[in-house]
């Protein structure tokens, strides 16, 4: 065992960079589920009549933006 050790390295077997790594996939995975189901509805809404451009338009961009946020929050630092 390596003096320099944190206690959670020497519990779990692995580092905590492995634990951030899953966590920023996972987040990112929900995340893009999201973005595919509601642009996926919005064109659905739009293709049948119910949902007009502007609000299609909207839709597209607020799930643009969205998913630059969850990129920018999920992405680790350097």
């Amino acid at each position: 065992m390596p003096t320099d050790a944190s206690p959670f390295e020497i519990a779990a077997g692995f580092d905590n960079s492995t634990v951030l790594f899953m966590l920023t996939g996972a987040g990112m995975v929900v995340a893009l589920l999201w973005a595919m189901w509601a642009a996926i509805s919005a064109y659905k809404g739009w293709a049948k009549g119910r949902v007009d451009d502007n609000n299609f338009t909207l839709a597209c961009l607020r799930v643009v933006l969205l998913l630059v946020m969850f990129i920018w929050i999920f992405t680790p630092g350097p």
